[in-house]
């Protein structure tokens, strides 16, 4: 059991400040995805990784109004953000699963089922000494490049220099099995693209920290 715990470990805060009596509380697990049910490998599939309060999965439901959404996302208040606004919305696309997105997909078990996996603005760790559990590395891609259809995609984003330089030392160690899309400027600024203007991107915003994302297509 503490071996499986320690697979799944993240780090950082997982409950906010939000009461039970929230609205949405009740109905969280109405929203549960059901992966015989809600995930077909003929379909086109979306997994949104660190969804926060849901900005990015309702920006890709309205894009993709006949795909099946997954979000993963641990944080409750974020959840529960995400949910108030698939009643609001009356959004029937969007499935969450709460919890580790490498807990997921070992549950889920099928290769090749994703045609888009997004990550925006995962926690950076700036202190060289976390950079450790940053969760975007070498063998984090390795293992959801055989989750991602052929000719797929992974999109990244960050604000942190550091990790950006991480991130483009992976791609081309990793060149055998991404292609890096949008190699130009006005393709990989944040500020200049049709893009969800997230809590942490609004943040970075606000820190005058630029935001670069990455366009990855499977090989």
């Amino acid at each position: 059991m503490k071996k499986e715990q320690y697979k799944y470990k993240l780090f950082g805060r997982f409950k906010g400040r939000k009461k039970n009596n929230n609205p949405a509380f009740n109905l969280l697990n109405n929203f549960n995805i059901d992966i015989k049910k809600d995930i077909n490998q003929v379909n086109y599939n979306i997994l949104d990784i660190g969804s926060g309060s849901g900005e990015n999965a309702i920006h890709l439901s309205k894009l993709y109004s006949k795909a099946q959404i997954i979000t993963c996302e641990l944080f409750e208040d974020g959840n529960l953000n995400l949910c108030n606004q698939i009643i609001l919305k009356k959004i029937r696309n969007i499935s969450l699963f709460k919890g580790n997105v490498l807990e997921f997909l070992d549950i889920l078990n099928q290769k090749s089922i994703f045609d888009e996996i997004w990550i925006l603005f995962p926690d950076p760790w700036p202190k060289v000494r976390h950079h450790k559990r940053r969760l975007i590395n070498d063998n984090f891609l390795k293992f959801i490049y055989f989750f991602i259809k052929k000719n797929g995609g992974l999109i990244i984003a960050s604000d942190s220099q550091s990790y950006n330089r991480s991130i483009v030392n992976m791609i081309y160690r990793l060149k055998h099995l991404f292609f890096w899309e949008n190699q130009n400027f006005e393709d990989w600024n944040y500020d200049l693209l049709d893009l969800p203007k997230t809590k942490f991107y609004k943040k970075a915003l606000k820190s005058n920290r630029n935001s670069m994302i990455f366009r990855l297509n499977k090989i």
